[in-house]
């Protein structure tokens, strides 16, 4: 290997050769990521896996500078990329379906005049679409004034921002992660809702006022949970939620 030749493969690479890859000890699992704000000003970084309720916020205003767990590498061992995903997202589309499908039929159009029927267009993302749009049978593409959500399985990869030396660099690290993650996921926002309203039976998202912070334990592989879940489960304690309205509420459970 030359010196210039990265010697740490992708996340992706290492799970097709069946390695064992995950988040790194104490760097992924610390972090406090809420969906809202800036790296600077929303994230923070717990003292242990255990202890969400003691949090150092990962930017110093003060010194200008991050939290040290920045440096260290996101997985282990090191990669050289990593293409996250988001479940909620990820699962968007069956989940309309599976709420919608049953509300009218395509060959009684009349009957259901707030539903649409007709052929998927491109913009899925995946290979099950192209297996899809090969099929004559009408598809659902609009029901309870609502878009069939095509296309928002979105997914970005991540790269290190220091170049392999010949030393060092080439392997992403926490701060690469985040820097990258998290105003993603602030765009993301939005469908992230919808997506979660969805899956939740309803025809409209999530309030916005919906507290939501990442759940980092499969950092390839994302999940949303309420502030109050994310806490709880953090500490190893039941939790219970609720959905009234537009507004998913949570607990944790002290005793029955």
């Amino acid at each position: 290997m030359s010196a210039a030749e990265n010697p740490y493969r992708t996340y992706e690479a290492l799970r097709t050769a069946q390695a064992t890859v995950a988040g790194a000890p104490n760097s992924a699992e610390l972090l406090f990521m809420p969906v809202q704000g800036t790296v600077q000003s929303a994230i923070e970084v717990l003292p242990n896996p255990k202890d969400p309720d003691t949090r150092t916020p990962y930017y110093d205003q003060a010194a200008g500078t991050h939290h040290p767990v920045g440096a260290l590498p996101i997985s282990e061992p090191k990669v050289s990329s990593i293409t996250v995903r988001v479940s909620e997202l990820e699962d968007w589309e069956e989940s309309w379906l599976n709420v919608h499908e049953e509300h009218s039929e395509p060959d009684a159009p009349d009957a259901f005049p707030n539903a649409k029927w007709g052929k998927l267009s491109g913009g899925g993302g995946d290979e099950d679409d192209e297996e899809e749009e090969d099929d004559d049978e009408p598809q659902l593409l609009r029901c309870c004034k609502q878009d069939r959500p095509r296309g928002k399985n979105a997914k970005l990869t991540i790269k290190p921002s220091k170049a392999w030396d010949g030393q060092d660099g080439g392997f992403v690290t926490v701060h690469d992660y985040v820097s990258a993650l998290h105003p993603w996921l602030v765009r993301l926002r939005g469908d992230i809702l919808g997506a979660m309203g969805t899956a939740d039976g309803l025809d409209e998202p999530l309030g916005n006022e919906t507290d939501l912070v990442v759940n980092c334990d499969a950092v390839h592989s994302l999940m949303m949970e309420l502030r109050t879940s994310w806490i709880g489960h953090k500490k190893g304690l039941q939790v219970r939620e609720a959905v009234g309205g537009r507004l998913r509420t949570s607990e944790i459970v002290t005793s029955e």
